[in-house]
């Protein structure tokens, strides 16, 4: 059983440099204090912030692991940069789950 989960991880690692590349050509939706507060009080929905977040979020870990790609090679090989990178990497797989799921399942909100 550990095999089978260590071979379906290096697999889903092998796709993280794709999945980089192709929201990392996105831009970031601009989201001011305002916009953000008001969406909080006024437009409170779990199915709206699921919709936006699912497609946002991707976005913006992949811009920054992009620039945090662009760092020196030797501050790249530091562990921390290391535990930092494997962070945004847990995360961005994590998300990515999301995609293709039903905002409209109260399962899948609750996930």
């Amino acid at each position: 059983m550990k095999f089978v989960r260590f071979i379906m991880k290096n697999a889903a690692l092998a796709s993280v440099p794709k999945h980089i590349e192709h929201f990392s050509k996105f831009s970031p939706s601009p989201l001011s204090m305002k916009q953000f507060l008001d969406f909080g009080s006024i437009n409170a929905c779990e199915k709206t912030s699921f919709v936006f977040l699912r497609q946002e979020l991707p976005v913006r870990l992949s811009n920054i692991m992009k620039e945090i790609n662009l760092l020196p090679d030797k501050l790249l090989t530091t562990p921390s940069v290391k535990i930092v990178q494997s962070w945004y990497i847990q995360s961005l797989m994590e998300i990515l789950e999301f995609l293709d799921k039903n905002p409209d399942d109260h399962k899948v909100l609750g996930e």
